[in-house]
């Protein structure tokens, strides 16, 4: 027999399955917190399952909630996509995108964004989240919309979008002795340096047992060498080669956006970083989707 529940109640569901919070829910949802608790108690009825039971780490889901949760987003995210509008108009839609961005993208891109944002686009709202060795499955999930990175291979059911390429440059602390120097790439790489080790991501459990790894990233090919700091990112180079004596291999946007406190010596390498979006081809035909790639390509 199907069941039949209010659609209401599944967006109640599946932002308690986000937030584990009646309170957070209710703020999200725009609704009162008695009402998120009567919603929940629905459907509690109608499953004939608690759902969700309190927790030192606030709600905790039942096995039946867990079994249930992508399968609601799912369905959820494929109704709003069929109902959508064929054209997006982005002042008046309250639109929220979920983007995941490492620091060197948190530099350049997400402070124009978010300004763009809230002059163009007020009502769609951004959450911006770590690239995490699961981005592969939270890109399945819906739980990230658009990730920022380098990516040399994709499963096929993702888009990787190309941006932009960025060169790799030696950075030396603004007012050090080597920045005062003619640039000696044998030199400065035989100095103390700060290596980014910045693999991945990979994800740890691809479904189906096929070859679902994501390969991005890059790694410092200098790691291991005795006087190596070894990191997990270029904005922590930076800001260790600024208060020592270190060098480092960063991008060059980087370094001319952190121009206050390192210098770029050089080129630190022939190879170039391949800058690109991905996210899950399902965004196709969405319109709102396409206009956000649309102010990214612009921006950048």
């Amino acid at each position: 027999m199907l069941m039949e529940i209010d659609l209401n109640l599944l967006r109640v569901f599946d932002t308690l399955m986000e937030l584990r919070s009646v309170t957070r829910a209710a703020d999200r949802l725009g609704l009162t917190q008695s009402a998120v608790s009567h919603a929940l108690g629905r459907l509690r009825q109608a499953l004939d399952d608690p759902l969700f039971v309190r927790g030192a780490q606030g709600l905790q889901p039942t096995a039946r909630a867990a079994e249930m949760a992508g399968g609601v987003r799912e369905g959820l995210r494929r109704i709003s996509q069929t109902l959508a509008p064929a054209h997006f108009t982005a002042r008046d839609n309250g639109r929220r995108f979920s983007l995941a961005a490492g620091t060197y993208f948190c530099m350049l891109l997400i402070p124009a964004l978010v300004e763009h944002m809230r002059i163009e686009a007020p009502a769609v709202s951004l959450r911006i989240v770590p690239v995490s060795d699961q981005l592969v499955a939270a890109l399945d999930r819906g739980d990230v919309d658009l990730a920022f990175g380098t990516f040399a291979r994709a499963p096929g059911r993702f888009v990787i979008e190309p941006l932009f390429e960025d060169e790799m440059v030696w950075i030396a602390a603004r007012g050090s002795a080597e920045a005062r120097r003619p640039f000696d790439a044998a030199r400065v790489a035989a100095l103390p340096r700060v290596s980014i080790v910045a693999r991945g991501p990979f994800d740890a459990s691809p479904p189906g047992g096929g070859d679902e790894r994501l390969i991005g990233g890059y790694a410092d090919a200098a790691a291991g060498l005795e006087e190596t700091t070894i990191v997990y990112d270029s904005y922590t180079a930076v800001t260790l080669v600024a208060a020592t004596d270190m060098v480092a291999i960063v991008p060059r946007r980087l370094a001319e956006r952190s121009a206050d406190s390192v210098v770029a010596l050089g080129p630190g390498g022939e190879r170039s970083l391949q800058i690109a979006m991905l996210w899950h081809a399902r965004h196709r035909a969405d319109p709102a989707f396409e206009w956000l790639r649309g102010v990214i390509r612009g921006l950048v």
